[in-house]
């Protein structure tokens, strides 16, 4: 099964690494607006996900104006992802 999490991470690492090399230092409970991500690079993080990971967890009931932290993130695609693990 694929890791949303390190998935994440690493998408938003690569999203908000200046020209100067700094990286932000990202956990769970960091805030996706604090981290400096823009409602542009979110929708680029969304995307990325979508292709790399194979899911949309916000078909469904899940909200994207729900999503605050990077854990909330990592929660609605960890759910989406095992909701189409169920499926087969």
């Amino acid at each position: 099964m694929l890791n949303a999490q390190e998935s994440i991470e690493a998408e938003i690492l690569r999203l908000l690494q200046g020209p100067d090399g700094e990286i932000p230092t990202i956990s769970l409970t960091s805030d996706l607006v604090g981290l400096g991500l823009t409602s542009l690079m979110f929708a680029e993080l969304l995307i990325g996900m979508e292709m790399e990971l194979g899911v949309d967890p916000f078909q469904g009931e899940t909200s994207i104006v729900e999503m605050r932290t990077v854990g909330d993130l990592v929660n609605a695609y960890d759910t989406a992802l095992g909701a189409e693990s169920a499926r087969g």
